[in-house]
């Protein structure tokens, strides 16, 4: 696939001045050394193709890697760029697919990149001043390090806690009260009310709040699903709240 962008490659880039001298050769030139990912890297290029992997009538274009070892894989996504001097941008080849280098496979690349024809032609921009400018964007792919796990518990254990708040008439004037912390799963929480409601709300106003992590618990976040209930101490006539934005779904 080939795409058109303006930046040049993060990874290395290359200019061949000259370029008439070696266009015909099948011989590849190689780059000097330069490191991505904590390896060194070759970029090769052949002028007049990759014969023995299809590359007639076609300029082809490889990264090689330089160390790796006999157990080692290196994973690597590969972008390879020309220079295109009429638009003043890069044509950009890839296809998409994971590279796997080892001991064995040290190469890997385009064996038909672009028509020889098309990019020795002067009119289509890719050489100017008998030079040319290639280069390739090496992305390594690093093995996880990391794994989280998530469960959802539908009922974790003790997930019920009650505030009985004596002298609720005699509360005072504080904007808001806390209830001792209380624990669920791996975390602590607290309820906290608002007696005369919030700035916008002229209510009883009621809030789950999450706390501080049990000590050795993952401190990840955490998604809860509550309900809150106001109990009628006479009947059974309880007022019930879920859903709302306030007292119900948090993400920490």
């Amino acid at each position: 696939m080939e795409t058109i962008r303006e930046e040049a490659p993060s990874s290395y880039l290359m200019k061949l001045v000259g370029f008439s001298e070696v266009k015909f050769s099948h011989q590849p030139y190689e780059s000097a050394d330069f490191d991505v990912g904590g390896h060194k890297w070759r970029l090769i290029f052949y002028p007049a193709g990759k014969l023995e992997e299809g590359g007639k009538d076609h300029v082809s274009i490889y990264a090689r890697i330089e160390n790796v070892g006999a157990s080692m894989q290196i994973d690597a996504e590969l972008k390879f760029f020309i220079y295109n001097h009429n638009n003043k941008q890069y044509s950009v080849f890839q296809d998409g697919t994971m590279k796997h280098y080892n001991k064995e496979k040290k190469e890997c690349g385009f064996a038909q990149m672009l028509l020889f024809s098309k990019f020795n032609d002067p009119k289509n921009g890719y050489i100017d001043g008998n030079a040319c400018i290639v280069g390739v964007e090496i992305f390594v792919i690093k093995p996880i390090e990391k794994v989280e796990r998530v469960v959802f518990t539908q009922n974790p254990p003790e997930n019920k806690f009650t505030w009985k708040i004596s002298h609720f008439s005699y509360i005072g004037d504080k904007r808001y009260y806390y209830s001792d912390e209380f624990v669920v799963g791996d975390r602590k929480w607290r309820l906290k009310i608002s007696p005369k409601g919030d700035k916008k709300v002229r209510a009883l106003s009621v809030y789950v709040q999450a706390m501080a992590y049990l000590p050795n618990a993952v401190a990840s976040s955490t998604y809860a699903k509550l309900r809150l209930r106001l109990l009628n101490q006479k009947n059974s006539n309880h007022i019930e709240k879920r859903g709302t934005y306030q007292t119900i779904y948090f993400f920490y």
